[in-house]
């Protein structure tokens, strides 16, 4: 009795390996869905829609760009997380995925164990943008005009624990209202109008009203200045300190898809992630083509993770 149960197990695990096989060798041959859990024309839709394209011509198949924003993200991270683990439905993720798990309880998923980073696809700085009808010129200005205007100042966040938001106050002294949005995108119009003071989001969002003058970069964070802004400090050199970090994007999938899906899928965003045109439209965007593949995007995520533990211990955060 006992042989024949080994038997059949291995018989099991035999069948098992040969479907897994065949699921690879065939993967992709059905359209793709990469999940954004924001609104259209924010920062992580539009790096998306260029690997989406990209990745598409690789694959030959289409892929389709799904946007699921609300919950600071979470929906559609969670929709990601619980969906078949079969290759086909993948998020966008970015430093939201982190300072979510480390700041909101009871969330229904866990970004460390249900989701699997696949590969890091850019990165590129936040930047601190204000109206440009408003009456600052520099981070100092932009201070001093706060602690005068108290109880008016205010500025756009996506995702109540984001560190910049939370540093950028305390080491300025200064307590600004936050006002939160489903997307940069959603926060924009507000911004410009001068309904808001500040923002500090990712400069593929903010970078073309910069360039168009609806608002003006005062400081990028990072430990050098930005290519696409070489006149804007850093935060370090306006005399703000400890706001060094940049924004990621990268693609992750539901845990216990089969390692040779989540390698092919690694492999193809790789190439993707090199190719002249799509390193171009990003560059326009304000984002650096930085692709890391599986082996190395995990630790860089686990690292990503333990920073923002860092920081919600530091602040004492807890978001519900």
């Amino acid at each position: 009795m006992k042989r024949n149960f080994v038997q059949l197990a291995v018989a099991g695990i035999g069948l098992w390996s040969a479907l897994v096989g065949a699921a690879v060798a065939k993967y992709p041959d059905k359209p793709l869905h990469m999940v954004v859990p924001y609104s259209a024309g924010g920062g992580v839709d539009n790096i998306t829609r260029v690997v989406a394209k990209g990745l598409g011509t690789r694959v030959q198949q289409p892929v389709v760009v799904d946007n699921r924003p609300g919950a600071s993200a979470n929906i559609g991270a969670n929709l990601v997380a619980k969906a078949a683990p079969d290759g086909y439905t993948m998020l966008v993720g970015a430093t939201f995925l982190a300072f979510n798990r480390a700041t909101t309880k009871n969330l229904p998923y866990d970004a460390a164990t249900d989701l699997i980073p696949v590969a890091r696809l850019g990165k590129a700085p936040f930047v601190l943008v204000v109206p440009a009808t408003l009456p600052v010129k520099n981070v100092a200005e932009l201070v001093a005009y706060m602690k005068v205007n108290p109880k008016t100042a205010s500025y756009g966040a996506v995702g109540a624990g984001a560190p910049t938001n939370l540093i950028f106050p305390k080491n300025t002294g200064t307590k600004p209202i936050q006002v939160l949005y489903k997307g940069g995108a959603t926060a924009m119009p507000d911004l410009i109008a001068g309904r808001l003071t500040f923002m500090i989001q990712t400069a593929s969002e903010v970078l073309p009203l910069v360039r168009s003058g609806k608002l003006h970069a005062l400081a990028v964070t990072g430990t050098s200045r930005f290519y696409a802004l070489p006149d804007v400090p850093t935060m370090k050199e306006a005399g703000v300190a400890d706001l060094e970090s940049t924004g990621w994007w990268g693609v992750f999938l539901p845990a216990h898809t089969p390692a040779p899906i989540v390698d092919k899928l690694s492999d193809e965003l790789q190439l993707v992630m090199k190719q002249p045109d799509v390193i171009e439209s990003l560059h326009k965007m304000g984002i650096e083509s930085a692709p890391l593949p599986a082996a190395k995007f995990k630790p860089f995520f686990q690292k990503e993770l333990k920073s923002y533990d860092d920081v919600a211990r530091q602040f004492h955060l807890v978001v519900n």
